[in-house]
């Protein structure tokens, strides 16, 4: 097992010391823990392969790079893992809002699926809302919906329909969260015309049946009172191992290719180390400001009320609504590595050393 923890260390590490690393642990073996022994050598290789022994930043840059990785990666394996997931069909939305209403008559159903798992604009992603994408529009990429709608409801009669809609739901086997109430408009605070309390609010409710979640929107107009369902899917458990793999295997790839990184640019020309750092620095804020713009804004968002499935990960990294920020990130450590790959000539003793 400890040869294969050796593989924590750099190639060139191992062919070197390796054999002394091994006989080390073999002489220590019987007076030592094994599973300390191996975090140990873990310990040592992982750190060993950032090169410069002598710097102290050199760790932190490494460990914040490794979690940005750690995160995209989560994210993109939690995306090709809904991609996977069942697709809508309006034909259960249809049957629910039956079972839920059969005495009342629809004035607008969904008849035809989603073309896509997620959509922009009402359409499957394209190159054609690159644009989009790009320059602030990312957030209307979102899950596909069903949706149907009633309007003419009983005037001034809100809490009553909630009230109905709640044992509807109850009797057809959906759990279902409290209600929120939102202002269905805002006013300026120092108007004196502004009095918050005479603002009309709308009314969401979620309900969950299966891999089914149901929301449900009663408007605060009494002139045209009208309840809205959108059907979506909620998480697919296989969402959660996904997501725990690829952050691991990105955390990884993500502190492996640093540590290479950083060896080839520690012997290099000091020019070509300062841009290279240049380049990782503006790198990392182009990743990071993102995420420490949108990760406190949406735990906010998520206690503040209820939630049946938690919001797609990228989003909570301030993806794809901040993505030319992310393209740009990667554009910089792109030309990073390429400083880092550039052949540099070794000092005369080392030259010496390896000849």
């Amino acid at each position: 097992m400890h040869r294969w923890l050796l593989l924590a260390y750099p190639r060139d590490y191992r062919r070197k010391r390796g054999p002394e690393i091994l006989e080390t642990v073999h002489d220590i073996a019987p007076t030592s823990r094994g599973a300390r022994v191996a975090a140990n050598l873990v310990r040592h290789g992982l750190r060993a392969r950032l090169g410069r022994p002598a710097s102290r930043s050199v760790v932190v840059w490494a460990s914040v790079f490794t979690v940005a990785c750690g995160l995209f990666a989560a994210s993109f394996g939690t995306w090709l893992t809904w991609l996977g997931s069942r697709p809508l069909d309006h034909n259960e939305l249809a049957a629910a809002v039956s079972q839920l209403y059969p005495d009342k008559q629809v004035s607008h159903i969904d008849k035809d699926d989603p073309p896509a798992v997620f959509m922009i604009y009402g359409s499957p992603l394209s190159w054609s809302f690159a644009s989009e994408l790009l320059f602030g529009d990312g957030g209307e990429y979102s899950l596909a919906g069903l949706g149907a709608s009633f309007e003419q409801l009983p005037a001034d009669s809100r809490p009553r329909v909630l009230a109905e809609l709640r044992q509807r739901l109850q009797a057809a086997g959906w759990d279902y969260t409290e209600e929120i109430h939102s202002n269905s408009y805002d006013c300026i605070p120092d108007d004196p015309r502004c009095d918050p309390s005479s603002i009309p609010s709308n009314i969401t409710l979620y309900a969950q049946r299966g891999d089914n979640i149901l929301e449900v929107h009663i408007n605060a107009d009494n002139t045209t009172p009208k309840m809205d369902f959108a059907m979506t899917r909620s998480t697919p458990w296989s969402a959660y191992p996904a997501g725990v793999v690829a952050f691991v295997l990105g955390a990884l790839s993500g502190w492996c290719l640093f540590g290479w990184a950083s060896r080839r640019t520690e012997g290099g020309h000091p020019l070509a180390q300062g841009l290279a750092r240049f380049l990782y620095g503006f790198a990392m804020f182009l990743w990071l400001a993102p995420i420490l713009l949108s990760a406190p804004l949406m735990l906010s968002h998520h206690l503040s009320e209820p939630h049946l499935r938690w919001h797609l990960p990228w989003e909570w990294l301030g993806q794809p609504t901040m993505s030319l920020p992310f393209l740009l990130g990667c554009l910089m450590l792109t030309l990073a590595l390429g400083l880092a790959a550039l052949p540099y000539r070794q000092p005369a003793d080392q030259t010496l050393a390896h000849s």
